[in-house]
């Protein structure tokens, strides 16, 4: 077993490829629609001195595999850790290390020489905007102020449900879930003096969800939520999952789905997180997920187990 998490990250990708029985180009294929063909071979590549895949190409990866992918995204994270830990010798308080120092992106193409934190640096632009929302006061989800704008949001659960015991908090530390709400049009067409008011109405779509299913209830759940330009809105979501594994948003996936048409339903499996709770209408006339309700809670379990080790 490699010792380095890239390598390690890079031996269970191919495995898990080998095991479909696929060769590089057909997971490619697989993940067009969302990454490219470099991003892939990067990620299948990856070595110590490499950039550091992303959470989203992971999971992106990790599902046309049918994988699960907390275990690698774990890799991703001991790997972020790893290429950030400062040199030996004295060192004070040093918040800006959770940012980071290499290029991340096509706005970030040159590396910098002299090692200085550079606070214009795309990344670290996006890591203070998940700050900003990570610093919003939460509220409940059934009583949501008018927020009638685009942005990013996060939901908490604070119930007794004993799956999610792990991560019931009242101080709402370990989301759940993690969604953004983009334009619905190109941003020529809505000017920012014309708010959308989608924030709002997909937080009531995640309420109507969760008052549907029949072991959850909307009043177990608090939300932050930031209203912000969509430039920033990929990047800050991805830092967030990255850095906490929101369960609905690497494990049980498809909670933020929305109605596919009577056609599309009856010809897609359903999602992992309406196999788990199940209540939505529409959802009952599909196909049954990949994994059953029990396998899900057991891969929910797990997921929090290997969350909670350092």
């Amino acid at each position: 077993m490699a010792t380095d998490p890239l390598e390690e990250l890079s031996e269970r990708l191919t495995q898990l490829r080998l095991a479909k029985g696929w060769n590089v180009n057909q997971l490619v294929n697989r993940c067009s629609s969302r990454l490219g063909r470099t991003t892939v071979s990067n990620a299948l590549n990856a070595r110590k001195g490499t950039k550091v895949p992303t959470a989203d190409t992971i999971v992106v990866i990790c599902r046309a595999l049918e994988a699960d992918a907390t275990p690698l995204l774990e890799l991703v994270r001991q790997a972020r850790q790893y290429a950030r830990t400062p040199p030996p010798g004295p060192q004070g308080p040093d918040r800006s290390r959770q940012f980071t120092r290499e290029p991340d992106g096509a706005a970030d193409d040159a590396p910098d020489a002299s090692g200085l934190f550079n606070p214009l640096r795309r990344e670290n632009l996006e890591r203070s905007v998940q700050w900003a929302l990570e610093s919003a006061t939460p509220v409940p989800l059934t009583h949501i102020p008018q927020a009638p704008a685009d942005g990013l949001y996060a939901l908490y659960y604070t119930g007794r449900h004993p799956l999610y015991r792990p991560v019931s908090s009242a101080a709402c530390t370990v989301p759940v879930y993690v969604g953004k709400c983009r334009p619905a049009g190109p941003l020529r067409e809505r000017p920012s003096s014309r708010p959308s008011g989608a924030l709002n109405r997909r937080l009531a779509e995640h309420r109507w969800s969760l008052d549907r299913a029949d072991d959850l209830d909307a009043g177990d759940f608090q939300a932050r939520y930031l209203p912000v330009e969509e430039i920033w809105m990929s990047g800050a979501e991805r830092l967030m999952i990255g850095d906490h594994l929101p369960v609905w948003n690497v494990v049980a996936e498809g909670f933020g789905n929305h109605y596919p048409g009577e056609i599309r339903a009856r010809q897609r499996p359903r999602s992992s997180w309406d196999e788990l709770h199940p209540g939505r209408s529409w959802a009952t006339e599909q196909q049954s997920a990949r994994l059953s309700r029990a396998e899900l809670r057991k891969a929910v379990r797990e997921h929090f187990k290997r969350a909670a080790q350092p």
